[in-house]
């Protein structure tokens, strides 16, 4: 028994004929009929019944189908991965997104990535440190993350892409409401709701922030709850608030530091050959041409 023999029965199922399924292969109707004899004798069951040079799939052979079906379709895929795998492509790909950065900003190159045929994609939210750490030790392949302050990163290709906006926040009850100019002193009266890594801010808080007090919320649907009960401030990418603001359940405010809308750029990070592969190319490929990159972009 082998896959060319399993092969061949399919294909006599699939058409109806074993001359069919011979023509198909470009092999001999009686070859091909000896195969199918020789797989009979080995499983014991008759799949198909003759009745002089018509063949139907028998009882056991209807039974026996299912299986066959999904052992085909799995040695297909033994195939073509060991075949990817042959010529250096990746089979998995992974993804490491920073925890803050926004949907819109990954959403449509990554569904295209996801159209990549035979390929399986591993998405994970982190934040920024813990991702570097990954792609520089070979864990992730790709990372999405908010514009370092490295002028260049030796351990792997990157790529500088869009921006997304962001805006400062807080409740149309909150005494920052009714400030027509928000000044740092302004902020450091109240409590500031930052989106990050619970416990990323215990060491040295001042650094991190615009307020002595704070609260940090690693899932932001919490956060914008808060925000809604009054109970702080925050600066969050616009699209994560755009719905409650146009409900006038949040405001934006207007700070003497920034503007009133902040431009935040990301970064494109990928391992070291990525791009030879094809299917690591086109991944990338697509995440520049949603952000309108050429190719001289990269660095």
């Amino acid at each position: 028994m082998n896959s060319l023999h399993l092969k061949a029965l399919l294909l006599a199922i699939e058409t109806g004929s074993i001359s069919s399924a011979a023509r198909k292969l470009g092999k001999k109707q009686p070859q091909v009929s000896q195969w199918i004899s020789d797989l009979e004798i080995d499983l014991g069951v008759t799949i198909f019944e003759r009745t002089g040079n018509k063949t139907r799939l028998s009882i056991e052979g209807e039974r026996l189908l299912p299986f066959l079906t999904h052992t085909m379709s799995q040695f297909d895929q033994f195939v073509q991965h060991a075949e990817m795998i042959a010529h250096n492509e990746p089979t998995v790909l992974t993804i490491g997104i920073e925890n803050y950065i926004p949907e819109h900003a990954f959403t449509q190159p990554l569904a295209l990535a996801l159209d990549l045929p035979h390929l399986s994609v591993e998405v994970y939210r982190e934040e920024k440190h813990q991702l570097e750490a990954d792609l520089t030790q070979g864990n992730t392949d790709i990372i999405i993350i908010n514009e370092s302050d490295t002028l260049h990163h030796l351990h792997f290709e990157y790529c500088r892409l869009g921006f997304y906006n962001e805006v400062l926040a807080c409740s149309p009850a909150h005494p920052l409401a009714s400030l027509m100019s928000v000044t740092t002193k302004d902020l450091s009266q109240y409590r500031e709701l930052i989106w990050g890594e619970a416990g990323s801010l215990q060491d040295d808080t001042n650094s991190h922030g615009f307020s002595p007090l704070y609260s940090v919320f690693s899932d932001i649907q919490p956060l914008v709850a808060m925000l809604k009960y009054s109970k702080g401030f925050a600066f969050l990418p616009a699209e994560c608030v755009a719905t409650d603001i146009e409900q006038h359940q949040l405001t934006t405010l207007h700070c003497d530091f920034e503007p009133n809308s902040i431009d935040r750029r990301i970064e494109l990070c990928w391992r070291n050959g990525l791009t030879h592969s094809h299917h690591g190319a086109k991944v990338i490929d697509a995440f520049k041409h949603h952000h309108q990159l050429a190719d001289n972009t990269t660095v």
